[in-house]
């Protein structure tokens, strides 16, 4: 009787059932593609089981395989170096190998392409002015995806390597020093072992973006999980064999997820750090930061200026008003949905995580964790589990007002905006998470003892006091889902309204019909959008990094 009274006093406490209804919610598409996949039986199941998907299998493992080599090289060299080494353009680096951030692998693969394909100008620039026939290597294969998602997702290696050599404390450095290593041994013997598991953390989120990527793999005619997904529901129409594909790559990702976590827990080790500590910079001779200069500057090159150039260079060559115009009404589209689904996910975030510091329920916490793996997750298995629910409620109300109102009704959730939106809220709600979850822990629960001592009520200690406090992680954190919502295409893809396109959408359609120049345009677009984004993301963080210090 006593656990009953304690359940019912927990459920209808106002924030724990909230905390509990939105992350349920959240949670709907894991589940419905569990469903799916217990109720549910596809005759195309066994040969897709026996034959294509290791084909899948094997494509994605080398794909993970070399693009972590080659993130793990960009990344953590040019981190090291920024944080270490003064060498010419050394700050300009710090804010510079960040750029390729901005360019969606999907547009990088597209300027690859109409620069290295046969027909593309790199070649065509051989053949015609230098009469050079130069059999080039086909760009679009696998090697090609590879060395497209390299130069483009490093970032994530880099920015994360960067503040885990920061955060090691200084005592480290210092007695690396007095046993007579220089800098590269420190770097091996110290920094390195210390740091690993957290730069693994930034290959981890690389090799979640290469797995959840369509554009690039689509454009380039490699079969990879999320072409499957796509090609067996919007080629096939079978939805179950979609969802069960679906499942299975759920499964793929969550033992890659296990064993970050197992590695994490055999390296986890106290850095004793102190995270606002800069090293004191080693100044080096002109041929070592010329050296210096060359390693930062081939993956901005690669993966930023030669995509951004030719962008610039394709849209002043056409200069099609008319696509300027419909680029500028996708554009409005993809902002709004943008600013909505950022919106509601750093709303919803806040509130979920505020709701389990006033009171923690375990069943709270485990519908938070689940609501959580949304990131993990390509945005057509999101579409997937989105799509599932929604199509069966639609299918309810249908029936319901034709039976008892004897009304017709059309589909009121399926292909509507609200199914879109409510998709990016799955899949990038785990940013704002854990961003959330991060600032309210730094904040002393004394602070919210105080405020109740004065009478006041949580919602007004939440808006009053804590999020002034962390107004400037809220902000870092909406920029950073701005800007992956605006990059999105795949979910997007299959989840849209009719006649309802975003920038992406555009620059996949034409890119599909080989349109690279037109598409060109709104790639531009999306490009300044995310760049505009990351010059507010160094500013923010320099910020806090001043204000803190």
């Amino acid at each position: 009787m006593s656990k009953i009274k304690f359940i019912v006093n927990n459920l209808f406490n106002p924030w724990v059932f909230f905390s509990l209804l939105v992350s349920i919610s959240i949670s709907i598409p894991i589940m419905s593609l569990m469903t799916n996949l217990v109720l549910n039986y596809s005759e195309s199941w066994n040969t897709i089981i026996s034959q294509d998907i290791w084909h899948y299998i094997f494509n994605s493992l080398i794909i993970i395989v070399f693009q972590s080599i080659f993130v793990i090289f960009f990344g953590v060299s040019t981190a090291w170096i920024v944080t270490i080494y003064n060498f010419p353009l050394r700050n300009f680096f710090r804010f510079a190998l960040l750029l390729p951030f901005s360019i969606p692998t999907y547009v990088a693969a597209i300027v690859y392409a109409g620069l290295f394909d046969y027909s593309g100008d790199f070649q065509m620039y051989l053949r015609n002015t230098l009469n050079i026939d130069f059999n080039f290597p086909n760009i679009r294969s696998l090697p090609g995806v590879i060395y497209i998602f390299s130069i483009t997702l490093y970032p994530y290696v880099y920015i994360i390597s960067r503040a885990a050599f920061s955060e090691v404390s200084k005592s480290y450095n210092e007695v690396g020093k007095t046993l007579g290593f220089n800098s590269t041994n420190i770097f091996f013997k110290v920094f390195l072992p210390l740091t690993s598991f957290a730069i693994l953390g930034g290959v981890i989120l690389s090799v979640l973006e290469s797995l959840n990527d369509f554009g690039t793999v689509q454009f380039f005619g490699v079969d990879t999980f999320t072409t499957a997904i796509y090609k067996t529901w919007i080629g096939l129409g079978e939805i179950e064999t979609a969802a069960q594909l679906s499942i299975f790559f759920l499964f793929f990702v969550s033992l890659i997820f296990f064993l970050h976590r197992r590695f994490i827990s055999l390296k986890k080790v106290n850095l004793n750090t102190n995270i606002f500590y800069e090293f004191k910079s080693i100044q080096t001779s002109k041929v070592k930061g010329l050296f210096f200069f060359i390693i930062c500057l081939i993956p901005v090159l690669l993966g930023f200026i030669i995509p951004f150039i030719f962008l610039v260079t394709w849209t002043l060559q056409l200069w099609d008003l008319n696509l300027i115009k419909i680029s500028l009404v996708n554009s409005f589209n993809s902002v709004s949905l943008a600013l909505i689904a950022t919106f509601f996910i750093i709303s919803l975030s806040l509130l979920i995580n505020y709701s389990l510091r006033i009171k923690a329920t375990k069943l709270n916490i485990f519908f938070k964790n689940i609501s959580s793996l949304g990131y993990a997750m390509p945005g057509s298995v999101i579409a997937i589990g989105v799509i599932v629910p929604f199509i069966f409620l639609d299918d309810f109300l249908i029936n319901f007002f034709q039976i008892n109102l004897n009304t017709s009704l059309s589909s009121f959730f399926s292909g509507s905006v609200f199914v879109l939106i409510f998709a990016y809220i799955v899949r990038f709600f785990t940013i704002s998470q854990t961003n959330m979850e991060n600032g309210l822990y730094r904040i002393p629960m004394s602070v919210d003892n105080t405020a109740t001592t004065l009478g006041k009520k949580p919602f007004f200690i939440l808006c009053n006091v804590h999020i002034p406090i962390m107004a400037m992680s809220i902000i870092l954190t909406s920029i950073l889902i701005f800007i992956e919502v605006i990059k999105e295409l795949s979910a997007t893809l299959i989840l849209r309204p009719f006649n309802f396109d975003t920038l992406a959408i555009q620059v996949y359609e034409y890119a599909s019909e080989g349109k690279i120049i037109e598409s060109s345009v709104p790639s531009l677009m999306i490009v300044v959008l995310c760049i505009i984004g990351i010059i507010f993301i160094s500013k923010i963080n320099k910020i806090l990094f001043l204000g803190a210090k």
